[in-house]
């Protein structure tokens, strides 16, 4: 945080970009003594308080040298919680599952945006979108070109941030991968599980799915209710995973 404060201060007079990955709340969790004791959600609690001073921290620096009007920032994690006991372990009530998951829980994570003159106070965005939109989000809203030697996932969602009237994600579908093995999909209110044994066993697949507008809990599972949703959906899956196979062979 240090460090990032002062290179804000070191190029507060032309163009720059700030990455700040916090270690924090990755395992083995720390806290300086001033956060220790602080937060009644135990030492996890403790990490999360001093995250948010630190990114507070940022936030002021902007402020001081009048840059929050030009500066989008982008705050949110790279994956759900940790299923750790003694306190080392986050949750994501009421979302299913944890990282490593491909459950919401393991996938979906909070993302606050704040750019004062751009982005309204108090906006609430529902259309999905991913970190790997940023890269060519940014690169359209500063003018920037995307390499043209390679496949790039993610698409512009420079009208969600702005929340322009009526903007919708640009993914009509977003896939949801456990390591290499493509293992779910969702579309519009829809998501598709279909997952398997580590020793895969045909026979013994599970498919799943689930209304995420009347269930973002992953409860109950609509999959016999709906078959022509299940087969729609596992065609898209098994097409985007081809197509994922061709572009790694070529």
């Amino acid at each position: 945080t240090e460090q990032a404060v002062q290179f804000i201060e070191s190029n507060k007079n032309k163009p720059f970009f700030l990455y700040l990955p916090h270690t924090m709340p990755h395992i083995p969790l720390a806290s300086t003594p001033k956060f220790r004791g602080k937060s009644a959600g135990g030492f996890y609690g403790d990490t999360i308080e001093e995250i948010d001073w630190s990114v507070g921290q940022v936030l002021d620096t902007l402020r001081k040298h009048e840059l929050q009007g030009d500066t989008w920032v982008v705050y949110a994690s790279d994956n759900g919680p940790w299923k750790l006991k003694n306190g080392h372990g986050g949750s994501a009530v009421p979302l299913r599952g944890y990282k490593f998951s491909t459950y919401e829980g393991g996938m979906r994570v909070p993302c606050i945006m704040w750019w004062p003159g751009t982005i309204s106070a108090n906006t609430v965005c529902d259309e999905i979108a991913s970190t790997i939109d940023l890269l060519p989000t940014i690169a359209k809203i500063t003018g920037a070109k995307l390499p043209m030697h390679r496949v790039i996932d993610g698409k512009n969602i420079a009208a969600l941030v702005r929340d322009e009237p009526d903007a919708k994600s640009p993914h009509d579908a977003y896939y949801y991968y456990r390591g290499k093995r493509l293992e779910s999909v969702r579309s519009g209110k829809w998501k598709l599980r279909r997952s398997a044994p580590k020793k895969k066993d045909p026979s013994k697949i599970t498919i799943e799915l689930y209304d995420l507008e009347a269930d973002i809990s992953e409860t109950t599972n609509l999959a016999d209710k709906h078959p022509s949703i299940v087969s729609k959906l596992t065609e898209s899956m098994d097409a985007f995973d081809q197509a994922r196979l061709a572009d790694a062979a070529t």
